[in-house]
């Protein structure tokens, strides 16, 4: 018997590779398992985070193949039908391949083998189909018609997707092919959670005309990266945004709140202490996380009552910062730290955290200067105002009109007002508590949709067409005529005249010395009773017969005291606006006079404002200054019936420019405010009253910082990219603010405001409350004397020839202004709180007519103001002060 020859390394290597190639065999078959054959499964796992170059190719094969749903022409397909249709796909989709499709098969989960890919996207397309019939018939749909899946047309766009090679700026000289895994993918992303984003595109009937023109004749909806693409998430996470303090009596500020979005990592991220700006050992309350912001239906208890509504788009500027793929986050956290730099003086290195032992990239975090529990009561106060009742109850709202009823159950949709506007200011640190904003349903309809729901009145005057702009926060992103609410700036101007202001000033001091109201020819008389011509007389120096009068400039050039007419200098499309997040002026640059800062820009004030060439729709710049013809001017002070002092003074003004100098004398005209606009105007009113010397410009962002202990890390700008803008002195005598503040707080009591106050007070506390002081306004509005039903008779068909007629049935809202400075501790003198209200009227559901016409009528606006300042403030009836 031979002897057994012994193995060698190599024979025992060759055997050990041969007993592993089935062990392998059956790895491959498993992950085929764990990663399903179905293409679209891509789509399921990954589709929440980003969508590839080729996905969205395959995604606008369906621009081609959603059309009007009587024009469909092909059948939804079956399986096989879809085989015969897209043969490109066949080998992928029957699931009928080689041996190790069928091992694969055989190892299958039930659920997952009894269909394949081709009926698996049948049964997609079924369910898109049925998606596209619900979106485009649901009340008020987005889309024009009724839209449905038309097969044929699309095999036909597929078949040109795959054959042709698709290219991208981003990726110069490169071409990339669309596969079948990509259309599978494509379906069941349009398809998925009954295609809910199906509201994410773009529609006939509800883009811009200018955006549609480049459409086909036929198609009926765009799709875009932009609409479908997610965030990389591997990029790291963003940066925390918070908001509140919830150590007020602490040596660190600890915020109470902060803003996150749907993944459970950033959550667990902005509840970190080094995140929190404190030391990992210390005892403090965690903030809250709300996801999300105020939407019109978000439930009375919610928490996103807290966060004021388009924060995401306030804050985008600040993206690139706050995310950690941003331009600007790479510039700070990839430098490389100079000699004695300190991170205080300058932001350098890797901004990064320490999360179950993994570092992670973190974006730069945002402190808001929003006050949570004042911005929900601002929040839903203006949404009970329109139209939410369930809010209103919850508030315990309650109008003396009302009297047991709902509250604006006369009026359309039982809403007080179609549009309310509200921000709130501290008026010693400029810092912008609450930013509300609010739409009734219909009005939402309005700018949001083709057309309005059954439910809304048919004989409302309004065009109806997608304005996504007018779907933003009202507070900073609507502006209007302001009307009377410019008082305060004439009246500083007034008294600040070089020839008369120091005498009206002594008088107007003089008068307060006295008990009771001020006497209705005085300056706080006629502030009080918002006497327009009163005031237009004193603009247009009727003391000295109107002649080398200067005053209208002297108003032009105070405005830019209250912080308007920034940016008017010389003619630009922004004049009169402002940076919301740091308080900049429109035209802020850095040292360098190159660099500006980020900034989001919004409407603030203009006033005495001009476009250029008289030219609506051009820049606009600072009105010139220009000698004004005296006789020309009485002639409008006395009014079309030639007397002066009577009822008609400064109306039906004729004589070329002095027409227009006179119109922004009212507040109208060229002239424009915001809701935020005038509550910073009373802002720096208040604070001069208050003795400040020094006043900080309004803003909603106190600082941005990285990871660690609050000290050490701030953010600090570079060559002035952001930042707050410095504190500026302040040019309103404390004197004049304190005769002009005086003369508004009248007239809740006895002037403009009275109404609005009984009806959420009663009178004899309105009588008694010294501790507000507002002002009124009402923009024209040339249907305050018509029903909606003769409206409707006069707008009809485009019939409209006769100039009153044109304006009726023109594009003008009927607004109501109320600005005020109030206080919310009794013990301290000081006015703490600007508040500015923005409404738009509603019409009374009996009459049709609109609700509270004229100056002198109910003012909704200072309505909002008051509920919101007397729960502010904790004045009302039986809280002991």
């Amino acid at each position: 018997m031979l002897d057994k020859r012994p193995v060698t390394l190599l024979e025992f290597a060759i055997a050990a590779s041969v007993a592993i190639v089935p062990v392998l065999l059956v790895v491959l078959v498993v992950v085929a398992e764990v990663r399903p054959s179905d293409p679209s499964a891509k789509a399921r796992r990954s589709g929440d985070r980003h969508v590839s170059l080729r996905q969205v190719a395959a995604l606008k094969t369906f621009e081609h193949a959603i059309v009007r749903r009587n024009t469909v022409t092909a059948r939804l397909p079956t399986a096989d039908a879809l085989l015969d249709g897209v043969p490109q796909c066949r080998e992928e989709w029957d699931d009928r391949g080689g041996a190790l499709k069928r091992i694969r098969k055989l190892l299958a989960k039930p659920n997952s083998a009894a269909l394949t890919p081709a009926q698996r996207l049948a049964a997609q397309l079924e369910e898109l189909d049925a998606a596209l019939l619900r979106f485009s018939t649901s009340e008020n749909p987005r889309v024009s018609g009724a839209v449905g899946f038309d097969a044929s047309r699309w095999f036909d766009a597929l078949r040109v997707t795959l054959q042709v090679a698709v290219e991208s700026p981003e990726y110069p000289g490169r071409k990339f092919s669309v596969t079948c895994s990509d259309v599978a993918s494509a379906v069941a992303t349009l398809a998925r959670a009954d295609g809910r984003m199906l509201g994410a595109l773009a529609w006939r009937g509800t883009v811009v005309d200018k955006a549609m023109a480049r459409w086909r004749p036929d198609q009926y909806v765009e799709i875009s990266a932009r609409q479908v693409a997610r965030g990389n998430p591997w990029a790291g996470l963003p940066g925390c945004i918070y908001m509140g303090n919830a150590a007020p009596d602490g040596d660190v500020v600890v915020p109470a709140y902060f803003v996150t979005g749907m993944r459970s990592a950033e959550a667990r991220l902005c509840n970190e202490p080094a995140m929190l700006g404190v030391v990992a050992d210390r005892s403090i309350a965690r903030p809250v996380g709300i996801a999300g912001e105020a939407t019109a239906d978000v439930p009375v208890d919610d928490d996103r009552w807290h966060v004021p509504p388009s924060l995401a788009v306030i804050l985008q500027p600040l993206s690139t910062l706050q995310r950690p793929t941003g331009s600007l986050y790479r510039l700070y956290t990839d430098g490389q730290p100079f000699s004695g730099a300190t991170p205080t003086s300058y932001r350098y290195g890797p901004n990064r955290i320490d999360i179950g032992g993994t570092p992670i990239d973190v974006g730069f975090s945002i402190d808001l200067t929003i006050e949570p529990a004042v911005q929900a009561l601002a929040q839903r106060t203006a949404a009970c105002y329109t139209g939410r009742q369930d809010v209103c109850r919850t508030l315990a709202l309650q109008r003396s009109e009302d009297t047991a009823h709902a509250i604006g159950h006369r009026m359309l949709e039982h809403a007080v007002v179609r549009m309310a506007a509200v921000a709130i200011i501290d008026i010693e640190s400029g810092r912008i508590e609450a930013l509300a904003g609010a739409l009734s349903p219909c009005t939402r309809q309005e700018y949001d949709g083709p057309g309005r729901a059954a439910k809304c009145d048919k004989r409302l005057p309004y065009p109806i067409r997608y304005r996504p702009d007018a779907l933003l926060n009202a507070a900073v992103y609507h502006d209007a005529m302001p009307a009377s609410v410019i008082k305060p700036i004439m009246a500083a101007a007034f008294l600040s005249d070089s020839d008369v202001g120091a005498a009206w000033l002594a008088a107007e001091r003089a008068g307060m010395r006295r008990p009771g109201a001020p006497s209705l020819d005085s300056l706080r008389g006629q502030l009080m009773r918002s006497n327009s011509a009163r005031f237009l007389d004193r603009m247009f120096c009727a003391d000295q017969a109107f002649v080398r009068c200067r005053r209208p400039w002297d108003v032009q050039a105070t405005a830019l005291a209250f912080g308007w007419n920034g940016g008017c200098v010389d003619p630009r499309d922004d004049c009169g606006k402002r940076d919301l997040l740091f308080g900049r002026t429109v035209d802020a640059t850095d040292e360098s006079g190159v660099v500006a800062p980020l900034a989001t820009i919004v409407p603030y004030g203009r006033l005495l404002a001009e476009p250029l060439g008289n030219k609506l729709g051009a820049p606009l710049r600072l009105r010139a200054v220009a000698p004004l013809d005296a006789a020309k001017v009485q002639l409008c002070a006395a009014g079309a019936d030639g007397r002066r002092l009577s009822s008609d003074d400064w109306e039906k003004c004729r004589g070329g420019g002095i027409v227009d100098v006179v119109a922004e004398g009212w507040g109208q005209g060229h002239a424009r405010s915001s809701a935020l606009g005038v509550a910073g105007m009373m802002a720096a009113l208040a604070a001069a009253a208050n003795g400040q010397t020094a006043v900080r410009n309004p803003h909603l962002v106190s600082g941005l910082r990285g990871v660690g202990t609050a000290n050490s890390t701030r953010l600090e700008p570079a060559v002035m990219r952001w930042g707050l803008a410095d504190a500026a002195p302040s040019k309103i005598s404390q004197d004049a603010a304190e005769v002009i503040l005086s003369g508004l707080s009248y007239s809740h009591r006895a002037g403009t405001a009275r109404l609005a106050c009984e009806q959420v007070l009663d009178a004899r506390t309105c009588r008694e409350m010294d501790w507000i002081a507002g002002k009124t306004g009402t923009p024209t509005f040339p249907n305050d004397g018509l029903s909606l039903d003769e409206l409707a008779r006069l707008c009809a068909g485009g019939a409209v020839k006769a100039r009153s007629d044109r304006n009726a049935c023109g594009p003008l809202r009927p607004y109501k202004w109320y600005v005020a400075a109030y206080r919310t501790d009794p013990a301290d003198a000081r006015w703490t709180k600007a508040i500015g209200v923005l409404t738009e009227r509603n019409w009374m559901a009996d009459t049709g007519r609109i609700h509270g016409a004229g100056d002198q009528g109910p003012n909704p606006a200072a309505e909002i103001a008051m509920q919101i300042a007397i729960r502010h403030a904790h004045y009302l009836p039986g809280d002991g002060k």
